[in-house]
């Protein structure tokens, strides 16, 4: 009665029209889609006559010739699950939606008419649109402005990339890594045989402060990092906020003092030289390239052998302890921290014995009086004070995520660095915590080479520039202040991006019912 009423037909492969129809009450196959090869002749009824040639399939056949999608998945084996196509949501393998659902350098490609959202291996020359060409521009200006701050750029670099080109955190951070060390090494090279702007016998990057001040950085970079994994977002935003709103006031009103200071100096100049009857001073004339004077870094090398030389030290104790990084919450993992802390302080009592202090002697750096000139003062008790002002800085930059650079510039203006050295002295600092999280990146497989290539090329290039035009602005326009402004053109950057991204991760936590409060498991993870 069935079939006279919707009209079955028995279709068969070519070679098996000879064989006796298989009719449902004699299949013996389990499990099958189909139990025969009737055909349904009715508008919209699926038939599977290309399959004819294999025989009824079970769900397990047919899921597995269909790939990955719709299989039952656990996030603990997404990739065995759900292969590289596909990821896990709600325990089934599912399309992509975004790209940082993929997992680290993979994308999410938008489906073809009729096809799926699919997870496939990033390649910028295959992949290449406006968003990367917008975003290499916005890169090449905050690499402009780094360079004239000497800062790494890093509070920029990676909202750009998560924002722009929806990268995950995994992804940009060692990506701006690769960046921020590409342009402080260009700044090193570039400021390593300057010499300070009102101490010609002496460095524009000033050795001894970051012989000081650096071991206090990475002990305050280290303790602050396990903090920002175990703490909330909302409390890290709150803490980005208020730093960041400090430091863009301090920087912004010193340099706009600066410039005001800076325009009186150059109008008294012009004045004088009209009473005189004379024309003004000719400054600057046309740029010149500016390359590393290596002469002069060797003679100045020469007599700062002890803070150069505890200086690569300690960075080769932290390039050895990144290395042979323990297991999280093990007990070598607390006893590598430990020992890191305790070699800071060790480096920092060296350092402090090296200017004459530590011995009990009651007497003062050979810099005593010139911070109203330029340079800090060494005394019994700066030598204590600036390294804990450095342990705070680098607390709160490995805290909030936005590396030490940025607020160690303004606080060395703060202590009453000229703007000329600070730049220089912080670019040391940007130079030697990203070149540590660097190779750290490339040993364990997270860098990018293709997206890592391009950019870290435009930063070459763009810090270059931006060298050469601070050196030409300085000579000409006599401005240090260009300096200072840089510095607050950074960080203002920073403060709306990296807020931005702060603002909505509490949002979606907020929606999808995250806990809200510290987490001390997620450091073992």
């Amino acid at each position: 009665e069935e079939s006279e009423e919707v009209g079955i037909t028995y279709a068969h492969p070519p070679h098996r029209r000879s064989l006796p129809t298989w009719d449902s009450a004699d299949t013996t196959v389990t499990g099958g889609i189909i139990s025969n090869y009737e055909r349904r002749t009715w508008w919209g009824f699926p038939n599977y006559n290309r399959d004819l040639d294999t025989g009824p399939k079970s769900w397990e056949a047919f899921a597995r010739e269909h790939g990955h999608r719709g299989q039952l998945c656990s996030t603990a084996h997404v990739r065995r699950q759900c292969g590289t196509a596909f990821v896990c949501r709600r325990g089934v393998c599912s399309e992509c939606v975004l790209s940082r659902d993929c997992g680290e350098q993979y994308v999410c490609i938008p489906p073809s008419p009729g096809g799926h959202s699919l997870c496939v291996p990033r390649a910028l020359s295959e992949q290449f649109t406006w968003k990367e060409v917008f975003a290499t521009f916005l890169i090449v200006v905050t690499a402009v402005l780094s360079a004239a701050a000497g800062m790494g750029g890093g509070g920029v670099y990676v909202p750009l990339l998560l924002l722009l080109l929806g990268l995950s955190t995994q992804e940009a951070v060692p990506l701006s890594q690769a960046m921020i060390v590409g342009g402080a090494t260009v700044n090193v090279i570039m400021f390593c045989g300057d010499r300070h702007p009102k101490f010609p016998h002496m460095p524009k990057i000033d050795y001894k402060v970051v012989m000081m001040l650096n071991p206090g950085l990475a002990a305050g970079v280290t303790i602050g990092v396990m903090l920002n994994v175990i703490a909330p977002q909302w409390v890290i935003v709150v803490v980005l906020v208020v730093t960041l709103v400090l430091a863009l006031q301090k920087s912004l009103t010193k340099g706009l003092k600066e410039w005001e200071k800076e325009s009186k100096a150059l109008a008294k100049a012009a004045e004088a030289a009209k009473v005189k009857g004379a024309s003004a001073e000719k400054t600057g004339g046309p740029i010149n390239i500016k390359l590393a004077d290596f002469k002069s870094f060797l003679e100045l090398a020469e007599v700062n052998q002890r803070p150069l030389g505890l200086i690569g030290g300690l960075w080769l104790v932290f390039l050895f302890a990144n290395l042979m990084k323990a297991e999280p919450c093990s007990m070598a993992f607390w006893f590598q921290q430990l020992g890191l802390l305790f070699t800071c302080g060790a480096f920092t009592v060296m350092g402090a014995r090296s200017l004459g202090m530590g011995e009990g002697k009651d007497k003062k750096g050979v810099e005593e009086g010139s911070s109203d000139e330029g340079m800090l003062a060494w005394t019994p008790e700066t030598v204590r004070l600036y390294p804990l002002l450095s342990v705070v800085a680098g607390f709160l930059g490995g805290f909030l995520g936005i590396g030490g650079g940025i607020i160690m510039g303004p606080l060395l203006l703060e202590l009453g660095m000229a703007a000329e050295a600070s730049q220089a002295t912080t670019a040391a600092f940007v130079f030697l915590s990203s070149s540590l999280a660097t190779i750290q990146f490339i040993v364990m497989g997270k860098a990018m080479p293709e997206y890592a290539l391009w950019f870290t090329s435009w930063v070459l290039v763009a810090t270059f520039v931006g060298q050469t035009g601070v050196d030409y602005m300085l000579r000409k326009f006599k401005r240090s202040s260009v300096i200072v402004l840089s510095i607050a053109a950074i960080i203002a950057g920073s403060l709306v991006m990296m807020t931005a991204i702060g603002a909505t991760d509490i949002y979606t936590d907020l929606a999808r019912g995250a806990y809200m409060g510290f987490s001390p498991r997620l450091l073992c993870q």
